[in-house]
Order: structure tokens, then C-alpha cells, then sequence
């Protein structure tokens, strides 16, 4: 409905469009189906509907709806700042990497598409048609989302700034927006002349994670960033590292329109930068950065999608150190096979890493806000020093197995799960030593590396004293793993489509929830006596290796087995 609006409104420049040689029922056609085809394009935003089975059809309203919150973040800070000029370098600041990394993870599968050359172009629509219906594709997409954060700030600079400084805000939206399309193409540029287009869309997946992890730390620390006195009484314009900082060049526009008998001549010259940079820009684009991009995305396009070729010589294997550990740990030829499938196929699947990765920023993420944003009075030093003095080390120690568990909820699913008809067509009569490998792979590779970080973190700060803290919690957190392998995790390492999510498990998935909750509430109670912890974790030991032997002995019969 509302995508007709936006059409119907491009095509009120209709007699321009014919002047131009373009066909404007052709255009609204290309429109409404592009338009239409976003609204059905899974994101990092609706990626909960899709693991429900759920048809996706308003997916870029929902993108507009979270960047809608986020810029609503945004405007609580300029509000809450004293000083203007601050206060608009650091919205802008946000505004722009915001909209840069939400176009890099969210737009780029449709702008390095060129299947439209091969679908539009044959039929009778002619080039000028078909460029300018990009073009605007493009510059509609990047508005929309544009418009979704700006529009709290819009609001709110209206209404307790004035009408000057509202319009001074549109006009520092609409460069910042210029800037934010010209830094990533920029990026892209660069990322493609020193990758090849392969390793491009390993880029734009991490960049897709690195979203995840903002999205989420944005949530739980801008709320409390906002309240704090850190921002307060900083002087920007001492600050000369930032004067290269387009948002602060934005900010001295703003600060010469409203504030003009106060501006210092470094402003003018800055705010003349402000409106100067983005034609510079836009000459870049299309003069020195356009021709060779589209060719670009032509070898991104043509490029294959099945990642590195996973061999059994070469560096597609990784065959020193993965061999090695397998070869020790899982010694049985089907724990060994499991072991090496789980590891190298985690490696190459990007679904998986974009899934899985974010969550290893989560748990930092999680201390830090208990730790110090969600306490209220006091310096940073004061709260790192109760910090010290307390057992906040406990709670940081179990947080680990969340990543644990989130990598075990995705090892078996894939997009490509119909290649595991090895698992079935195998003669063999174990299927639970195939899952025993892929658990050791998951904890080896994953949850092992984390927890010794964590681990040397927790012992460089709190002292070695934490040591038999550390071997309880890491059995609390692998016995909590078996759990949901063997409750949750019915299946062989990416045998399994995403949306093969079976129901009827909410009241065991609170069960299983509640034992590292239940334990951990028991350590942090007995931390008080040592002799109780070693006693814990020799008990936690034993428990654990005899659940993973009775994981090791699952049946054919108790397997879900993907459609």
C-alpha cells in the first residue's frame, strides 16, 4: 500500500521521465515488482519469522521499524545533550554508520544482482528505462531507511529547536545521507581490488554479523549512555583529530545557522566543507568510481556461491591442526568422521557464521551492562572496583555457555542439508558416535577457545584463586550442552533444513534452562568455601562424562530425520 504511494508519487515527474526517453508504465511495472520482491527479501531483521515458517511480506517496513527505534535512540542523546554541537557530531556520527552498515548488510544481494540483464533487457524495455528504474530502486531503498532514522530527529529539532534549525536538520540528513552512499561505495570498491568477488560475500557476511552485534549492544548500552555525565562537558572543538569527521563538519553547519554570532571562522570553513562534500562526492561516483563498478558487480554475480571447496588435500582442508586434534579426541573412525564434517563444513557455510558468530559479542556485551551501565551513581572506577571486590566473575563464567548452546541449535541446520544423504546411505549401525564428534568439534573449536579466554580474563582480575571456579563452570556449561543436544539437537551436523522447528518443547526447554540457573545460583552461594567448589567440580566432571557416554549410544530410533 504504502510502496504504491512512494510509486505514485516518483511518477508524478512523469513528463520529465518521457523527456528523458523513459517509458513511466514500464517504470511503475519495474517499480511495484522490485519494491515487492524487498518486502519478501529475508534480513537480519525478521530472522525469527523465517525460523517460524512464516511467509515474509513486509520485510524492508520492518527494517524501517528498527531503524526507526534506533533513531529514536539517537534522538534521546541529541536531546540530552546541552551543547549542540556535540550533540550533532554525535548523531551524525551514528546516523552515518548506521546507514552505511545497513545498506552494506541489508542492500548489497540486491545491488550486485544482475540477473535483471537477463530478465528486463531481452524483453522491449530500453536502456534508459531499465537504468533509471535502478537508479530509483536504489535511491527509494536508501531514502526509506534514511527516513526511518531521521524522522524522530526531524520531529524533535522542529519542535524544540524552531523551524531554522528543523530545516538545517533536513539539509544535514540529506548530506549525511549523500556521504553514508559514498563511503560505501567507497568500501566496496576497495574490499573488491584487494579481494576476489568470493571473498566479497564473506565480507558482506561479516559485515551482516557486525550489524547483529551493534543492533544488540546499541540496545542494552545507549539507553543508560543516554542518562550518564561521560558526554558531558566534552569540548569537541578541541578536539582536532575529529575535524576530518564529516559529522563534525555537519555539526558546524549547524552551529553557523542557528548559532551565527558565536561562529568562529574555523566553523565557516567547516560548514563550507559540509556543503561541498557531498557534489565532490557525487562527482566521484559517477565520474571516477561508476564505470568500473558495474563491472565489478558483473564478476560478483557471475561468481559461485558454494564457498571454498572443502578437499581432502590443500588449504580447503585445514588439514594439519584439525587432523591432528581429531586424530586425538575422537579416535573412533565415526566420532572422527562426525568430528571432521562438523569442523570444516562450520567453516565454509556463511548462513551459519551470520547465525552463530554475534553471539560470541553477546556475552561481553551482557557483563559490561551489568557490570557498570546498569548501575546507577558512581564513577566507571568505582564500579570496576566493586566489580573486583564482588563474584561477577561467576555470572561472566556462565554467560560462556550461551554461546555453547547457540552454535548446537545451528550445527545441524543448512540451506544445503540435502548433501547429508552420506549420514543415511553409510552402513553403519552408530549414528551417536557421529553426533559425539560433532559435539567434541563444537566444543573444541568454539566453546574450549572462548572459555580460556574468558578464563584468562577472569584469573588476570580476580587472581588464580578462581581456578576450580573455572573447571566447575566449564562442566556446568558442557553438561548443560549435552542437554540441549540431546533434547533439542536431534540431528547430524547440517543435515537439517532451517525451518525444521518442531513444537512441543517449551515446557523441556525451560527445564533444561533452569539446571546451569539452578547450579549457578548454588556456585555463587558456595564460592565462599573452596573445598566445596572442588567437590562440586569433581561431581560435575563425573556427571558429565557419563552423559556424553549415553549421548554417544543414541539410536536411529530417537533421530529426527529432515523431510
Amino acid at each position: 500500500m504504502f510502496n504504491r504511494y512512494i510509486i505514485n508519487f516518483v511518477l508524478l515527474f512523469k513528463p520529465l521521465f518521457k523527456k528523458f526517453g523513459v517509458d513511466p508504465e514500464q517504470l511503475r511495472i519495474i517499480l511495484t515488482i522490485k519494491m515487492k520482491m524487498d518486502d519478501r527479501r529475508p534480513n537480519v531483521y525478521n530472522q525469527q519469522r523465517q525460523k517460524k515458517k512464516k511467509e515474509v511480506n513486509n520485510a524492508s517496513w520492518l527494517v524501517m521499524f528498527f531503524l526507526g527505534l534506533t533513531g529514536l535512540f539517537f534522538t534521546f542523546l541529541l536531546a540530552s545533550l546541552k551543547q549542540p554541537f556535540l550533540a550533532h557530531t554525535i548523531y551524525f556520527s551514528a546516523f552515518m554508520v548506521m546507514l552505511a552498515v545497513t545498506l552494506i548488510s541489508d542492500f548489497t544481494n540486491v545491488l550486485i544482482d544482475v540477473r535483471d540483464n537477463y530478465i528486463i533487457l531481452p524483453r522491449p524495455v530500453s536502456d534508459r528505462t531499465f537504468t533509471i528504474s535502478r537508479i530509483l530502486h536504489i535511491g527509494i531503498h536508501t531514502a526509506k531507511m534514511a527516513f526511518a532514522i531521521s524522522i524522530s530527529g526531524v520531529i524533535y529539532s522542529f519542535i524544540g529547536e524552531g523551524i531554522i534549525s528543523g530545516l538545517v536538520f533536513i539539509i544535514e540528513v540529506l548530506i549525511a545521507t549523500t556521504l553514508s552512499i559514498f563511503f560505501v561505495n567507497i568500501t566496496y570498491l576497495i574490499v573488491l581490488k584487494i579481494t576476489s568477488p568470493q571473498k566479497f560475500k564473506d565480507f558482506i557476511s561479516y559485515f551482516q554479523i557486525f550489524l547483529s552485534i551493534l543492533i544488540f549492544a546499541a540496545y542494552y548500552t545507549l539507553p543508560r549512555l543516554i542518562e550518564s555525565s561521560i558526554l558531558k562537558g566534552i569540548d569537541l572543538t578541541q578536539a582536532r583529530i575529529l575535524m576530518v569527521v564529516p559529522s563534525y563538519w555537519l555539526a558546524a553547519l549547524h552551529e553557523l545557522v542557528v548559532n551565527i554570532k558565536a561562529a568562529q571562522i574555523a566553523t565557516y570553513i567547516y560548514a563550507a566543507l559540509a556543503i561541498l562534500s557531498p557534489v565532490i562526492s557525487l562527482y566521484l561516483v559517477v565520474k571516477v568510481l561508476a564505470p568500473g563498478f558495474n563491472q565489478k558487480l558483473s564478476s560478483i554475480s557471475a561468481s559461485g556461491d558454494d564457498g571454498v571447496i572443502v578437499t581432502s588435500e590443500g588449504k580447503g582442508a585445514s588439514k594439519g591442526f584439525m587432523n591432528s586434534i581429531a586424530k586425538k579426541i575422537a579416535p573412533h573412525p565415526l566420532e572422527n568422521a562426525g568430528f571432521k564434517i562438523t569442523w570444516l563444513l562450520s567453516s565454509r557455510y556463511r548462513d551459519f557464521k551470520v547465525k552463530v558468530y554475534p553471539s560470541f559479542a553477546y556475552v561481553p556485551v551482557y557483563f559490561v551492562y551489568f557490570g557498570f551501565i546498569n548501575k546507577k551513581g558512581g564513577s566507571l572506577s568505582e564500579n570496576w572496583n566493586n566489580l573486583l571486590e564482588g563474584r561477577m566473575y561467576i555470572l561472566l563464567m556462565y554467560l560462556t555457555s550461551f554461546v555453547l548452546t547457540t552454535v548446537l541449535q545451528h550445527i545441524s541446520m543448512t540451506e544445503k542439508y540435502k548433501a547429508s544423504w552420506v549420514f543415511f546411505t553409510t552402513p553403519h549401525n552408530e549414528p551417536g558416535r557421529i553426533l559425539a564428534g560433532m559435539f567434541k568439534a563444537v566444543v573444541v573449536k568454539y566453546y574450549l577457545p572462548y572459555f580460556t579466554a574468558i578464563g584468562a580474563f577472569s584469573i588476570f582480575f580476580w587472581g588464580p584463586a578462581v581456578i576450580n571456579d573455572l573447571i566447575l563452570v566449564f562442566m556446568v556449561g558442557t553438561l548443560y550442552g549435552l542437554l540441549v543436544a540431546l533434547f533439542q539437537v536431534k540431528g547430524f551436523p547440517f543435515s537439517q533444513p532451517p525451518n525444521n522447528q518442531k513444537g512441543g518443547k517449551m515446557f523441556i526447554t525451560f527445564l533444561i534452562m533452569a539446571v546451569p540457573a539452578a547450579l549457578g545460583f548454588l556456585h555463587y552461594w558456595a564460592a565462599q568455601w573452596e573445598i566445596a567448589i572442588w567437590i562440586a567440580a569433581s561431581i560435575m566432571t563425573i556427571i558429565t562424562l557419563v552423559s556424553f557416554n549415553y549421548y554417544r549410544k543414541e539410536s536411529w530410533e530417537s533421530m529426527e530425520l529432515a523431510d
